[in-house]
């Protein structure tokens, strides 16, 4: 009998880049929010999304997961410090 609270839990290594890349999106919306914040709103959304459909995901996968790893102890932060340090990387390389 498989645990239903594992159900759609997303790998650590997969919820990492899918914690990077919503980062980056937010990231995004808030250096144009200011400007346009109703086409920001609509950029955001779009932006999510993208990387739900690019991992084959569904929202609710997400706010599982992250509810998952968070009750988990300190594996959610575990996983934020490795999506942020994947984003130095790329942000070196591009430099």
């Amino acid at each position: 009998m498989s645990n239903s609270s594992d159900e759609n839990i997303l790998s650590e290594k997969k919820f990492i880049q899918i914690i990077k890349d919503v980062h980056l999106i937010e990231a995004k919306y808030e250096t144009i929010k200011f400007k346009k914040e109703k086409e920001a709103k609509a950029i955001l959304q779009n932006d999510y999304d993208s990387v739900f459909n690019l991992y084959s995901i569904t929202y609710d996968d997400f706010q599982k997961t992250l509810k998952y790893y968070s009750l988990e102890n300190e594996k959610l932060e575990l996983i934020y410090t490795q999506a942020l340090e994947e984003i130095k990387k790329e942000n070196s390389k591009l430099n």
